[in-house]
Formats: C-alpha cells, sequence, structure tokens
C-alpha cells in the first residue's frame, strides 16, 4: 500500500529542509510535500485525488497564513469530508493565535522548538500519535 503524504507549509526554507531531514532520520514511510504558503497548498489539496496523512502548518505566512488556510479547507465540503488532521507548529505562539486557532477544527497547536534535536523529538511523537489514532478515512491501517 503507498504510504500517505505528510504535508508541510512554512514559509522558510531552512525549515523545510529540516523537516524533509527529520523525516529521513525517523525513518518515516510517508513522502513529504512541502508548500511556502496555504494558497499554494490549498490549491493542492482542491486539485489531488490523494488523501494526505497529515498537515503541519505555520501560521505566519506571507499571503494567506495557516488560519485563513484552515477556514478555507474547513469552508470546502470536499475537503471537510476528507478529515485530514491539521496541526499548526508554529514560532513564536501567542496567546491571540492559540485563541484563534482552536476557534478553528484544528487537531493541535504545538511551538517549534529551539534545538533541531528537541524539534525532532517532537515531529516524532506528532506523526507517531497519528499513525496509531483511529481515523474515518484509513480504517485499513
Amino acid at each position: 500500500m503507498e504510504e500517505l503524504p505528510i504535508i508541510f507549509i512554512d514559509a522558510d526554507e531552512d525549515d523545510h529542509t529540516l523537516f524533509k531531514q527529520a523525516v529521513a532520520e525517523l525513518a518515516l514511510p510517508n513522502p513529504v510535500l512541502v508548500f511556502f504558503d496555504g494558497q499554494t497548498a490549498l490549491t493542492y489539496l482542491m486539485t489531488t485525488p490523494d488523501l494526505p496523512f497529515l498537515i503541519i502548518s505555520e501560521i505566519s505566512m506571507p499571503g494567506m497564513n495557516g488560519l485563513e488556510l484552515r477556514q478555507q479547507i474547513d469552508q470546502d465540503p470536499d475537503l471537510r469530508r476528507k478529515c485530514i488532521p491539521f496541526v499548526f507548529m508554529t514560532h513564536p505562539v501567542e496567546d491571540h493565535l492559540v485563541e484563534e486557532a482552536f476557534e478553528l477544527t484544528i487537531q493541535g497547536l504545538f511551538e517549534k522548538k529551539q534545538t533541531y534535536d528537541a524539534w525532532k523529538a517532537q515531529l516524532k511523537a506528532i506523526i507517531a500519535y497519528w499513525t496509531e489514532c483511529h481515523h474515518p478515512k484509513r480504517r485499513s491501517h
């Protein structure tokens, strides 16, 4: 069975590199798709027949930010039915962003860790959780 992709959305190219490196070091079977902004990610989500495993998004990005992306996903009936787990991984975490984020249908908000090893451990825990979690669109796993 083909593994489902993990989508990582962040405007920082260095974070893309670190994310890909962490997934490789964790020996995760999932392919990684990276996007620099919410609009590009939304276009992909609206046009792909694939069901992503997980979306990890920064909140602060130029153009369509992570909060706006989540709102757009929620407003699209086809994307809502896919039930794609969606978490924010952002820095800095500000109280008003936490409030706004949890008014949306997100599954978590994490502050990016300051060291690569801590960030990789955080990522490992998030992915382990979603690997074990029962999901309406992945009952065969």
